[in-house]
């Protein structure tokens, strides 16, 4: 489950920054599609912070306030994305969403080096 979660915010987060850097090129402000892609890649994260709470119940987790820093960063950014997305009514908004989707990426990819076990 862990992997497909991943895997989600991964193609999620790679689909939104694509979005974004559209509209940030063509100066358009955050429409519903790119907003839309935030709210994925914040349910995709909020699954796998769900299963990675389950998951620290039975094993000890080796650097526990990197990862749940990670767990929290991951689900305020794409929240922070759809509010300056709404907000920003010009092409910054759309530009704070793309730097936050390749933030995403590099957040998910970095994760299992947090805690190998949980990903094996």
């Amino acid at each position: 489950m862990l992997m497909f979660a991943g895997w989600a915010v991964i193609v999620l987060g790679a689909l939104t920054a694509l979005l974004g850097l559209y509209a940030v090129l063509k100066d358009l402000a955050a429409d519903l599609v790119l907003l839309g892609g935030c709210l994925l890649i914040l349910v995709a994260w909020g699954i796998e912070a769900l299963v990675l709470v389950l998951a620290a119940r039975d094993v000890a987790v080796p650097d526990p306030i990197t990862l749940w820093g990670y767990v929290a960063t991951g689900i305020a950014l794409p929240i922070a994305g759809i509010w300056l997305g709404l907000g920003e009514r010009s092409r910054w908004g759309s530009a704070a969403i793309l730097i936050i989707a390749v933030t995403m990426i590099v957040l998910q990819m970095r994760l299992p080096q947090l805690w190998p076990g949980a990903f094996a």
